[in-house]
């Protein structure tokens, strides 16, 4: 008979983290004798194990009716104030790595988010490295439903650049889009989306914003057909955190 094999859900995976930390406590109190040592592994632990929690929380997973066309605006290219260079990474699995699955046009794939979104806000996206990675979990998401946001998170942790914003793309599956709220600038987007406003809105994600409910804001999540403005305060916030990512450079 075979054994059903259940994949491990967002609060599963914090449910874990917690029973960790609360046997780390019980393991340090039962102790006779406490050294040195031991205290600095409890909270090193417990440190790991709050930053692994609430960067869970801090992903969000754009799952439903967020793959509408662009507000039909004429495009703007200017120089900008602030440039971030952009890694794209294909999500290949062990099969498909030679068979060229992707035929993505980078060059007018970024002219696209800064003609029509960015470069009107003084913001300028800049292709960076362009590579493939060979992961089969992140590769068909199918496999992990319920639980993308955090076997995005999991999967991709040696594989992105804190000095650049990191767009991983994968075949279309559950979802449409995840991205992190300023967790090292990591985006997973699916490829028929990549041209729609949910490449910018999580590019927004990963900048350090928020949703919105301003009817025309990148951010919103309610008019996704009318979405192609950064209020001051976005502009402002995502030119710091572009600052703040360039100083790895």
């Amino acid at each position: 008979m075979m054994t059903k094999t259940t994949k491990p859900t967002p609060n599963s995976t914090i449910f874990n983290s917690i029973l960790q930390i609360n046997n780390l406590f019980n393991n340090f109190f039962s102790k006779t004798l406490v050294n040195e040592n031991d205290i600095k592994y409890i909270f090193k632990t417990i440190y790991q194990r709050l930053l692994f929690i609430v960067s869970i929380l801090l992903l969000l997973s754009c799952t439903t009716g967020d793959d509408l066309d662009a507000v039909d605006i004429e495009s703007e290219f200017s120089a900008p104030e602030k440039i971030v260079k952009v890694n794209i990474i294909y999500v290949e699995s062990s099969e498909t790595l030679d068979k060229s699955s992707y035929t993505l046009n980078e060059a007018e794939f970024i002219n696209y988010l800064n003609g029509e979104y960015f470069h009107r806000f003084g913001i300028g996206l800049e292709l960076g490295e362009s590579k493939s990675l060979v992961n089969e979990e992140l590769y068909d998401l199918r496999d992990n439903e319920g639980s993308e946001p955090s076997t995005f998170l999991m999967q991709s942790r040696e594989s992105y650049d804190k000095s650049k914003v990191n767009i991983y793309i994968v075949k279309r599956c559950n979802i449409r889009a995840i991205a992190g709220i300023g967790r090292d600038q990591r985006v997973l987007i699916t490829d028929e989306n990549l041209f729609t406003s949910t490449t910018p809105h999580e590019i927004g994600h990963a900048l350090g914003l928020f949703h919105s409910h301003e009817a025309e804001n990148i951010m919103n999540t309610v008019n996704k057909d009318s979405r192609h403005n950064f209020n001051e305060t976005q502009e402002k916030k995502i030119k710091k955190r572009i600052d703040e990512i360039n100083l790895n450079n």
